[in-house]
């Protein structure tokens, strides 16, 4: 049977190219950065686990033929570790591959007509649509071929491959939007004009950092104009997006900087400016992908979608026609399940899978007497359809598995169903659906999220402490979406209490989980008599640390403690007027906050603003008048001055020059800026035998120091670094690659390593 998606014969080229991308990599012929600018585009990432990758498969609007689930679950079964994942884009990823591994996973996928191609990078992801399309009450219409006309469009560009960051597109087939059209960079939304089937679109939105709501570009297109709008979106991206500033790279980021009507104007001139070019692509075909696949009903008046059956056995718009959703936890399925679930939809319903972006999969075109039968056959498999009354979870990977991770939302997510169970916390009948990221980036959807949390990091009495900023009250309707509201943060060790209280009537209200988070502040996670437990994540036998973070980039986890410290120098000023003790809680932080990227981290408060004062007034980094500024406030901390509320203004002054200094590091962790005052004092860097011992530092300190030490040796010299085993030397050597220096050897001494690194630039 044909495939959904039809793959583009530029993507099968890229496909059977691979390996031999990987034989060079392999063979020392291209480094690591390269071939990661390679790798990432093929939908390839690296996990945490040294050595192991994901692949990311396209999925296109989550419509997957039972033969290709069987070739997902072999591949991950042969190379994997045979637990598949569903995404909360429609995507299904295999985990825990050998980079030796992958061409044989992307070749077999290619034979089955599917590919990872564009599952990460700055490129076109997955084009997903509404999980139901083609078979729900409410549609307009089936958006699920326009959804895979597009992808086919767009997916034929190489250029599509390397913007300037990544474009999600969505199609919804209602103003319910199931999809999230309201929150992608090119939203559009099914609408029937005087006999018409088009779209209303939106562009713009997101949920990462800085997340919001798109802007209506087009009230009504036809629906064979979506490639024009597609393409002039893209191209509006490739010009506009910031190449420069990749946290900043984002469409949402273009439309914040120029406003929705400037942007509107943008978008319209460059649609205007293609349709006076000669198309360059072959225009796909809208092709009716669901028709061959349904079975014979007897007629009838179409559902409202209520069900006296399971709340997971769901009514179809075509009577006597049932969907069943099958609820993954955590988005995992074992592959020999994977395969299961393929032969059961091949027997008894549409004879297709849907994934959807609620990390669960869902069999379509059920008849009546079918339903029982294939809740029977599913017994026997890690998969519930009855359901278990706890609450619906979606959840990122998290800091487990994912190199951007900060917390770890899975073990999160384990430690809520316990304490539901515990507690005998039924939510069934309840439309809630809680969402966890593991940090800023979104992944688990938080800021749409009915009851959504952020993890992040936070000091607590001098220790890095995993925590969750709460939200509530988000909605993605047509028309009507915003975002989340933030309403506190509280200790991860704190959630699985909070949500037990919040859920004591099966039910929760955004006022009631924001009087129980304030609460949970009041208790206080600055106190000095908390559990040691609390500086644990869930899961974790080891104290919570950033080490890890970043494509083998251990300098990410530097940037984060550096925010960490200045977010709390101005939480610290945040009362108004703020008193003498806030005042030095700002300093300390704001003195300490750089001090990381110099491999320094002191711990009493005379250390800090001794090594403030060498390494930052000084230099002339900041004002020379910042010495007596620190002088007054030992003398205040001392008993020798009364007050140094009069210090606030110059405190925040010097809180935005820190901050300015931070925002222009580079990737080497050098200042950007010019210094504030000419350096007081010269110095110069001694001489060394160029070797280093770093046992006994951890991450991501262990990396700054060997760097700085790297930066003392001449260009073509051999640095020698001692490092103590496990997340020490699988980071700081993979750090040195990716600022493109030459790692020679790692070689195991005993009960330690021994690196050895050549300057290169």
């Amino acid at each position: 049977m044909e495939p959904i998606l039809r793959i583009p014969e530029s993507v099968k080229e890229d496909t059977l190219g691979y390996r031999n991308k990987v034989k060079r990599f392999l063979d020392g012929q291209t480094s690591p950065v390269a071939f990661r600018s390679y790798r990432v585009p093929m939908g390839i990432y690296e996990q945490r686990t040294a050595g192991k990758f994901m692949v990311r498969i396209r999925i296109g609007a989550g419509l997957v033929l039972p033969y290709q689930l069987e070739r997902i679950a072999q591949l991950s079964k042969t190379y994997g570790n045979g637990i598949v994942h569903v995404t909360t884009r429609q995507d299904i990823q295999i985990h825990k591959v050998n980079i030796e591994g992958t061409p044989d996973v992307l070749e077999g996928l290619l034979e089955v007509g599917l590919s990872p191609r564009g599952g990460g990078g700055n490129t076109v992801r997955n084009v997903t649509a509404c999980p139901r399309a083609g078979v729900c009450p409410k549609e307009e219409f089936d958006v699920a071929p326009y959804a895979i006309a597009t992808a086919e469009y767009l997916l034929q560009d190489r250029s599509s491959f390397n913007l300037p960051r990544k474009y999600k597109i969505v199609f919804s087939g209602c103003s319910d939007d199931c999809a999230f059209a309201s929150v992608a960079d090119l939203g559009f939304f099914a609408h029937i004009n005087k006999g018409k089937k088009g779209f209303r679109v939106y562009a713009g939105g997101g949920l990462g950092p800085n997340a919001r709501v798109g802007t209506k570009i087009e009230d009504f297109i036809t629906g064979d104009e979506i490639f024009d709008v597609a393409a002039a979106v893209k191209w509006l991206f490739d010009k506009h997006g910031d190449r420069a500033n990749k946290q900043k790279a984002r469409l949402r980021y273009v439309l914040g900087r120029v406003g929705a009507e400037e942007f509107v104007k943008m978008y319209k001139g460059q649609r205007e400016e293609l349709g006076e070019q000669e198309p360059e692509e072959m225009v796909p075909e809208i092709r009716d992908l669901t028709s061959r696949f349904k079975k014979s009903c007897p007629e009838g008046k179409p559902s409202d979608g209520s069900s006296e059956l399971s709340p997971n056995v769901i009514p179809e718009k075509t009577v006597g026609l049932y969907t069943i959703r099958l609820k993954l936890h955590l988005g995992d399925i074992p592959a020999g399940d994977l395969v299961k679930v393929g032969q059961i939809a091949d027997k008894f319903g549409q004879g297709l899978v849907r994934t959807t972006q609620l990390q669960d999969m869902l069999i379509t075109g059920v008849a009546r007497e079918n339903t029982e039968k294939i809740i029977e056959s599913l017994k026997d498999l890690s998969i519930d359809v009855i359901g278990n009354c706890r609450p619906t979870i979606v959840a990122c990977t998290g800091a487990a598995t994912c190199k951007l991770g900060l917390c770890l939302s899975r073990g999160l997510t384990e430690a809520i169903c316990e304490q539901f169970d515990k507690n005998k916390i039924s939510t069934n009948g309840s439309s809630e659906v809680i969402r966890i990221s593991g940090c800023p980036n979104s992944c688990g959807n938080h800021y749409i999220a009915d009851i959504g949390f952020q993890g992040k990091a936070k000091r607590v009495n001098g220790k890095l402490m995993p925590c969750y900023d709460v939200l509530a009250g988000g909605k993605t309707t047509e028309g009507d979406a915003h975002l989340a509201e933030t309403i506190g943060t509280v200790p991860a060790k704190r959630i699985p209490d909070l949500l037990v209280e919040a859920f004591s009537n099966g039910t929760v209200e955004k006022e009631l989980l924001k009087s129980l988070v304030v609460k949970s502040r009041r208790a206080g996670i600055s106190v000095e008599s908390l559990p040691d437990d609390y500086y644990y994540d869930f899961g974790s036998d080891e104290p919570f640390s950033l080490a890890g973070r970043g494509p083998g980039e251990c300098g990410a986890g530097v940037m984060d403690v550096i925010r960490l410290d200045i977010d709390e120098a101005k939480d610290a000023l945040k009362p108004a007027p703020a008193d003498s003790e806030n005042i030095y809680k700002a300093i300390i932080a704001v003195a300490r906050a750089l001090l990381v990227t110099l491999g320094l981290e002191p711990k009493k408060d005379r250390e800090i603003f001794a090594a403030f004062t060498k390494h930052l007034i000084e230099p002339g980094w900041v004002k020379p008048q910042t010495r007596q500024l620190l002088d007054d406030t030992i003398d205040w901390r001392m008993g020798d001055r009364e007050s140094i509320d009069d210090l606030l203004p110059q405190v925040e002054d010097l809180v935005k020059r820190v901050e300015e200094l931070f925002l222009s590091l580079d990737a080497n962790l050098k200042f950007k800026v010019e210094p504030v005052a000419q350096k007081v004092i010269v110095e110069k860097a001694e001489t060394n035998n160029h070797i280093i011992d770093l046992r006994g530092v951890v991450c991501p300190l262990n990396f700054v120091k060997a760097k700085l030490e790297l930066e003392k040796i001449a260009v073509g010299e051999v640095l020698e670094i001692l490092l103590d085993e496990g997340e020490p030397v699988r980071n700081a050597p993979a750090s040195f690659a990716e600022q493109g220096q030459e790692v020679m050897e790692v070689k195991n001494v005993g009960d330690y390593f021994s690196v050895k690194v050549r300057r290169k630039k």
